[in-house]
């Protein structure tokens, strides 16, 4: 029998990356409201910035990835 490869669909992990971001923000005492994250752009700028201050260069580099995101 004879099977055709398929291609593994590719995922779209940006929804994945705000969690992520979201839960190091929420390790430096800052809640993120993931749904306002989204639909508001002063809101993440003002996320972005806190991140960007943090000193947690995890947080830092997720934070520099979410710029993309806008």
């Amino acid at each position: 029998m004879k099977t055709m490869p398929t291609e593994t669909p590719r995922r779209d992990d940006s929804f994945l990356n705000l969690v992520d971001f979201k839960w190091l923000m929420a390790g430096q005492g800052w809640w993120v409201n993931l749904t306002r994250l989204q639909r508001d752009k002063e809101y993440m700028r003002e996320c972005l910035a806190r991140a960007m201050q943090s000193r947690s260069d995890l947080l830092q580099q997720r934070g520099a990835a979410l710029l993309g995101l806008q």
